[in-house]
């Protein structure tokens, strides 16, 4: 199943050669993740079609992280069920990989309470897509989905502060590592919009 050593695949991540997803919760991955590892985090149910469509017909060999070996298994089989190839796992958690003197990485943390005080300090780049905005956004937020972040970011000052937001927070935490390793000055939203709109803080709607 794993073919690749943990220094190995660190290495083809950072050449960009490999997909490394952190598949914590995102309260989890929040606190601490491998450096390069995206925030996907696993349920059962149509889990690894989801991460095929997220993909967009890509399909890079795949790095699995976790804390136990029951959820890697799990997810091993979601990925190769979706025509994936996964060349590597890791279910031991963060503890030991940090003992393993391999990279990691942390995200800033924003509460949405914390976001409405201070929403004068920040650019709020909402990552989702175009049809979940009919729910509404964070007033004057950019609207930039997850999958173009990438090649949009030089429009982006890095003099500024940056609020990232998705549905849930999981979206939004990956954006804001990513963004973080470029030099941004950024923080992921927790809770994203459900808890914005729960909290009946203001929205914007197309």
């Amino acid at each position: 199943m794993a073919i690749l050593t943990a220094e190995e695949f660190v290495s083809q991540v950072q050449q960009g050669l490999a997909l490394f997803l952190d598949i914590t919760p995102p309260q989890v991955y929040s606190k601490g993740h491998p450096a390069g590892a995206y925030n996907f985090p696993f349920h059962r149910r149509g889990w690894g079609d989801e991460l095929k469509r997220a993909l967009n017909g890509q399909n890079p060999p795949v790095g699995l992280f976790a804390n136990d070996p029951s959820t890697i298994e799990a997810a091993v089989v979601n990925v190769e069920q979706a025509g994936l190839t996964v060349v590597f796992t890791w279910d031991k958690g963060l503890q030991a990989w940090q003992e393993s003197k391999l990279p990691v990485e942390r995200v800033v943390d924003l509460t949405v309470d914390e976001l409405r005080q201070n929403l004068d300090q920040y650019v709020v780049i909402d990552v989702r897509e175009a049809y979940e905005l009919r729910s509404g956004k964070v007033p004057g937020a950019l609207h930039i989905p997850m999958g173009q972040i990438q090649h949009r970011s030089a429009e982006l000052d890095k003099n500024r502060k940056y609020a990232i937001i998705c549905q849930s927070g999981s979206r939004s935490s990956s954006v804001a590592a990513w963004m973080s390793q470029q030099g941004f000055d950024v923080a992921n939203v927790v809770g994203g919009m459900s808890l914005w709109i729960g909290a009946r803080h203001p929205v914007e709607r197309p």
